[in-house]
Parts: structure tokens; C-alpha cells; sequence
């Protein structure tokens, strides 16, 4: 009897245990000294190349070499040799449109839910199908309105294209 329980209670240690592991977060993190995934980018996308010295480049990514990326920032062209650069990351171009769609759906079903509650209160009549779309409309309204916004407050993170070793 004794020998079942402590092999149940270790099965529940290790089931413990591996969920712990297995829920940690994991970090996807750039190779340092990958030069290659740089040269993936498109041109004219926007770039930031963080220099070892602490100055910091914003601009636009034009090519590169074995040696060199070149940049084009509002005030000139830039060639920065590869020794002198901590990082290369990119911000990937968000708009609100996905937050407002979200926002939308969620409210029109809201708004449909409330107005069908409603219906099945009260009994369904002649302005029902009015009374659902009404509050499915404001719902939707609502709803795309509080989307872009939260969409507009989060920014994304920047990722990192190039690190030095």
C-alpha cells in the first residue's frame, strides 16, 4: 500500500517538474555574428544600427557588403563598416487595422448577445431584427473604436536582425 502512494506521489513530482520546465519562456534570439540575416531585408525598410560606441543610426537599409551596410538616414548616405556595429534591428510595420477588426467582431457579438437576451426576455416582435442589428452596430462601433486604441497603445517589439559576437 505504501509502495503505490510513493510512486504516485513521485509521478506527481515529475509531472510537476516537467510542467515547470516545459512553461518557461522561451527567448528566440539572434546568432551573434550572423551577418547573413541582414542581407535579407528589403531595401528601403526601416533600420536601426546601434554602434559600439553608444550612437545610434535611424534610417533606411540600402545594401551591403562583406564589410560594410549601407544606410540611408533623412540627412545623408551611410556606409558603417561591420567592426563598428553593436546591433542591427527592425520595427515590423504595425497599423491599427488588426486591433480595430478584433475590437469590432468582439463588440458586434457583445452588442448581438445583449440585444438577444433581450428578445428572449421580452419576446421576440416586430423590431427585433432591428433591436439585434442596432446593438450589434453599436457594439461594433464601440468595439473598433476601443481596438485601434489599444492597437495604437502596444508597439511592437524591435527585432534584432545583426548582433556582434
Amino acid at each position: 500500500m505504501m509502495n503505490s502512494r510513493m510512486k504516485s506521489y513521485r509521478i506527481q513530482a515529475i509531472s510537476v517538474a516537467l510542467t515547470g520546465l516545459i512553461s518557461l519562456p522561451l527567448q528566440a534570439q539572434v546568432i551573434p555574428g550572423r551577418w547573413e540575416k541582414v542581407s535579407a531585408l528589403a531595401v528601403s525598410s526601416p533600420i536601426t544600427v546601434e554602434l559600439k560606441d553608444g550612437d545610434r543610426i535611424k534610417g533606411h537599409y540600402e545594401g551591403l557588403s562583406a564589410t560594410a551596410v549601407m544606410v540611408v538616414s533623412h540627412f545623408s548616405r551611410a556606409v558603417i563598416p561591420k567592426e563598428d556595429i553593436e546591433t542591427i534591428t527592425i520595427r515590423p510595420e504595425d497599423g491599427v487595422g488588426d486591433g480595430a477588426g478584433i475590437g469590432a467582431g468582439v463588440g458586434f457579438g457583445i452588442g448581438a448577445g445583449i440585444a438577444l437576451g433581450l428578445i428572449l426576455k421580452h419576446g421576440g416582435g416586430e423590431g427585433a431584427l432591428g433591436a439585434l442589428l442596432l446593438l450589434g452596430g453599436v457594439g461594433a462601433g464601440v468595439g473598433a473604436g476601443l481596438g485601434a486604441a489599444g492597437d495604437a497603445a502596444t508597439r511592437p517589439l524591435e527585432i534584432v536582425r545583426y548582433e556582434a559576437p
